[in-house]
């Protein structure tokens, strides 16, 4: 299988919620497994631009069926989901020819003696071909990610008490809430993760806390050590090649993490009873996604972002209203089911679609490509917000969604991808801290806690993936000194960690990129030249016509000194001041 094969569309268009996927999956499936791209008909003689459009024009179908399996993928039942292995086995397949094909290479190298952005596609289409990994390697990395994820997720265990001053005298039932040590194996219900929050709230004594605390964190150690060890022979090598498009190494990473450590003196195991004795505040932002919708809209205008409704006749419970400015119709109070035409400044982006559901979450349907597609994306939300993470998971979902429409390139694979696969998340960050500049307010007590306590996680599980490809054998008592360092409890055996997370074998070293990301949208906001305007700073960030690298970007964006060394260490600083 291909973890990140690239990205596509079927030809009709629908609004996409989950309760809408059974019918148009099964004709999904039909036409990706007849589908078979070729570049037989590409005709090397003609000019490099021409080259070019006509690459874009045969694989734009592969492209855009891959984005519409990833996007049913996260919305299918289990009854589906052979089928969309089957779907994307074929694809797999299918891109592996294309990829071995003779005139690929001589295009190529015809792409790569031109001018950007012709050499750009030269340069991402030459990445594709190295990442590639042969069928055997292939098979091997995915099962052994699907094993560590499996057994992560595994609940057929319970909570054993050795010692049993350590059990709750609650715990006396076997259909308790919280398994028993009389459970052993056999208790498959209720959820292992809720059943240990719920002891760890409910236990008077620390010591028993932290060795259930301890104990959760090694529950997989013995299944996923020999899958663990074929990640790192298979990405080791390559491990760390992703830093050059952050301007880092692993030594400046190193150094970044350390930065980024802050002694919260709050073991992970005593959290829980901490956050239930601060106080409550209550939340008082925006009660409905409706309301965020409004506001978020109004916001965009501001970065040359216009959205209008169509269907409005359509639209249940929904009153509308003319602006002065702009003589438009938009929603309000009511956005339901909803199709809006998105576009920056004159350029039409393409659709978004809107859909009350149970959870929030955005999908990018299929990506734009000036001059052959216009893009689709979509947004499910739940209707009523009772606190701030909610309403900041909305407000980033319409910041993905929007990222994903207005890419701005005249190439599939770099609006895409771009420099690098993480290339365009940098705008999806900032344009996320833009939008929700509104509706900020300071932290309470209880909201610190928790955003300094997952920050510090993150660390010291980045430090723990960078410790795992870096060092063999593995040094256990400096990863030992960085747990302390962070939570201020000894842990001696601070290396399973490494067993807790699936982000070790799927993100890799790249699990640190959202604190860098933070700490860059945070220097942005802070050291912008003033000649920069918040539209100028969309423009270079999410739109990136011109495909900038980071460090380019950069140069535009801040005041100087914005040399590599210096944007460094101004990232180090920045993302001190965020503690």
């Amino acid at each position: 299988m291909l973890k990140n094969i690239f990205a596509a569309t079927l030809t009709f268009s629908l609004l996409a919620t989950a309760p809408a996927v059974a019918n148009p999956l099964n004709l999904f499936i039909q036409q990706c497994l007849r589908y078979q791209p070729s570049l037989s008909e590409l005709d090397l003689t003609r000019s490099v631009s021409q080259q070019a459009v006509q690459f874009e024009q045969l694989t734009l179908g592969l492209n855009n069926i891959n984005d519409r399996l990833n996007y049913y993928r996260d919305l299918a039942i289990n009854s589906q989901r052979e089928s969309i292995l089957m779907c994307q086995l074929h694809l797999a397949d299918e891109l592996q020819t294309l990829l071995l094909e003779p005139k690929l290479d001589q295009l190529i190298m015809n792409l790569s003696q031109s001018q950007p952005p012709y050499s750009s596609l030269a340069e991402t289409l030459t990445k594709v071909k190295q990442r590639q990994l042969d069928i055997n390697t292939k098979s091997q990395l995915h099962n052994a990610q699907a094993t560590i994820r499996r057994n992560l997720t595994n609940q057929h265990i319970a909570m054993v008490f050795n010692d049993k001053t350590c059990q709750l005298p609650t715990q006396t039932s076997h259909n308790s809430d919280t398994p028993t040590a009389n459970s052993m194996l056999k208790t498959t219900k209720p959820n292992l993760d809720v059943s240990l929050a719920k002891y760890l709230m409910s236990q008077p004594n620390e010591q028993c806390r932290k060795n259930a605390w301890l104990a959760y964190q090694s529950r997989a150690k013995d299944k996923n050590a020999a899958s663990l060890d074929i990640i790192k022979q298979l990405l080791q090598a390559t491990a760390f090649e992703s830093l050059n498009t952050q301007i880092l190494n692993a030594a400046s990473l190193n150094e970044y993490l350390q930065q980024q450590t802050s002694n919260i003196n709050l073991a992970p195991w005593n959290i829980g009873q901490h956050l239930a004795s601060l106080p409550h505040q209550p939340y008082s932002g925006p009660q409905s996604a409706n309301e965020i919708f409004t506001r978020v809209f109004t916001q965009l205008e501001n970065l040359g972002i216009r959205i209008e409704a169509l269907n409005l006749s359509d639209i249940t419970d929904t009153k509308t209203v003319e602006t002065s400015d702009t003589n438009r119709t938009n929603t309000r109070d009511g956005v339901k089911n909803t199709i809006y035409r998105v576009w920056h400044q004159q350029r039409l982006l393409g659709e978004l679609f809107v859909s009350p559901t149970g959870q929030t979450n955005a999908h990018v349907i299929r990506y734009p490509v000036i001059g052959h597609q216009f893009a689709q994306a979509s947004i499910s939300y739940s209707e009523t917000i009772s606190n701030k993470r909610q309403a900041n998971k909305l407000i980033n979902a319409i910041a993905e969604a929007v990222t994903g429409l207005a890419r701005g390139n005249k190439f599939y694979l770099i609006n895409k991808q771009g420099k690098s696969a993480d290339n365009h998340l940098l705008g999806q960050y900032w344009l996320s801290a833009y939008l929700r500049q509104q509706n900020d307010s300071v932290l309470s007590q209880r909201e610190q806690v928790v955003q300094d306590y997952r920050r510090q996680l993150r660390v010291i599980r980045s430090k723990v993936i960078i410790d795992f490809y870096l060092n063999e054998p593995s040094k256990q008592q400096q990863l030992s000194m960085a747990f302390k360092d962070s939570f201020n409890q000894e842990w001696q055996y601070a290396t399973d960690l490494a067993f807790s997370f699936n982000g070790i074998a799927n993100e890799g070293v790249n699990y640190y990129l959202p604190l860098w990301h933070q700490s860059l949208v945070s220097m942005i906001f802070e050291s912008s030249k003033s000649s920069v305007t918040e539209r100028q700073v969309f423009d270079i960030l999410v739109v990136n016509e011109d495909n900038l690298t980071l460090m380019e970007q950069m140069f535009i964006i801040l005041t100087p000194p914005n040399d590599p060394s210096s944007l460094i260490r101004r990232a180090f600083n920045a993302g001190h001041l965020q503690k």
